[in-house]
């Protein structure tokens, strides 16, 4: 942090910057591969590396504006990086030095000021995002998606004890490799990574529970393998991500933002949960100018016949804008939302992670009679007040 060091990683299961390195070229020749990715300053950031005539391209990598997997950003550049010679990074297996370090140089004119690490991160977090599938050459890749989303089981504390301790008792390896694996998964581990430490634990640490790592190793590896498939495989298809990937992704929102919007919204619940996900979604956008919201969240967040009057409400009062200078989709809407956000640290979350509805999270921080205050606070008589609390309460959902 204080710019001593060069630091390299290995990929997250989900990163959250895709580096394109380019070694032994002119400089003239970075520019002609940005332009045949259509990059530029919105999207990207030009860095020097640590060898002479070598540089990194920052990004932001969306697939139709989700995250992509390391797999599926290595996979999405794999043609167009053979064919020039390059590589991209992160990777599972190989590291790549992290961005912003001592010896990386901005060398767009529009950064070329920035000196230290936050000022650059600063900048990279005001970047659009780039979407892979525009990457030419790439093979056709398919966006599956499955029918309802499995729950999380709250298993991430028995995971965390295993690594540390190993097995407790017998008959229990199946089930405790499959508890690791989804610790590690949680935690944003790419599976090639959580497949070898959850063999390399059992091998430790089996604690004398297991036979079968003994006589059968190599089938208790293919074991954990198919385990990791399962889990990595099933909450991919499901658009569930890790606990950082789900907050970062999806947002996130504090106990201030949540009685701010309360008294916006004058204690209409229709209101207050679209203003809810409106504010959620923006939190981790918060430095871009615009931000791009698809017109089918809108609809999600409130209906087809009220999202835009909604807008429209919440423009008047000075709250928002709306622009169409630059939009990421054909049917996104650019929206600058004037809010006080607060730090990430007085974020809402409930077992690591940020709660998706607002009833769950108004449960979470408030009383009923806390909340009944609230809302009689922005006007609401006590009739009016009765049938939000007695709604929000008994949703089943948190």
């Amino acid at each position: 942090m204080a710019g001593q060091y060069a630091v390299a990683v290995l990929g997250k299961w989900y990163p959250e910057f895709g580096i394109l390195d380019i070694d032994d070229r002119p400089r003239g020749t970075v520019d002609e591969i940005r332009e045949k990715l259509e990059l530029d300053e919105k999207n990207s950031m030009l860095f020097s590396s640590e060898s002479p005539d070598s540089y990194h391209v920052l990004v932001k990598p969306e697939y139709n504006e989700k995250p992509p997997t390391v797999r599926l950003l290595n996979g999405a550049f794999r043609n167009f990086c053979d064919v020039h010679k390059i590589e991209i990074y992160p990777q599972s297996a190989r590291p790549i030095r992290l961005p912003f370090g001592p010896v990386q140089v901005p060398l767009d004119l529009e950064y070329s000021h920035l000196g230290d690490w936050k000022s650059k991160l600063y900048w990279f977090q005001k970047l659009n995002g780039f979407d892979i599938r525009e990457v030419r050459g790439q093979q056709l890749i398919f966006d599956f998606d499955i029918i309802g989303k499995p729950g999380l089981p709250n298993l991430t504390e028995d995971g965390s004890s295993l690594l540390q301790y190993g097995l407790q008792a017998p008959a229990s390896r199946h089930d405790s490799q499959f508890k690791v694996l989804y610790f590690l998964w949680r935690r944003n581990v790419p599976i090639e990574a959580a497949e070898e430490t959850t063999f390399s634990w059992i091998r430790r640490k089996h604690n004398g529970f297991s036979k079968d790592i003994i006589r059968h190793p190599q089938a208790v590896r293919k074991e954990i393998a198919r385990q990791a498939d399962h889990i990595y495989g099933k909450y991919e298809l499901s658009k569930i991500y890790p606990d950082s990937t789900h907050n970062l992704y999806n947002g996130f929102i504090s106990r201030p933002d949540v009685e701010d919007i309360i008294r916006i919204a004058r204690g209409s619940l229709p209101r207050m949960r679209f203003l809810f996900h409106l504010v959620k979604f923006c939190y981790p956008r918060r430095f871009r100018t615009f931000v791009s919201v698809h017109t089918n969240r809108l609809i999600e967040w409130g209906s087809r016949r009220t999202y835009n009057k909604y807008l429209q409400e919440f423009e008047a009062q000075g709250l928002l804008k709306r622009g169409s200078a630059y939009q990421t989709g054909l049917f996104s809407k650019a929206i600058k939302l004037e809010w006080p956000f607060k730090s990430s640290s007085e974020a809402v979350l409930y077992d690591g992670r940020s709660i998706e509805t607002f009833e769950g999270t108004v449960k979470t921080v408030f009383k009923p009679g806390e909340m009944r205050g609230l809302i009689e606070n922005a006007g609401r008589n006590r009739q009016w007040t009765y049938k939000v609390i007695k709604r929000i309460w008994e949703d089943p959902g948190r």
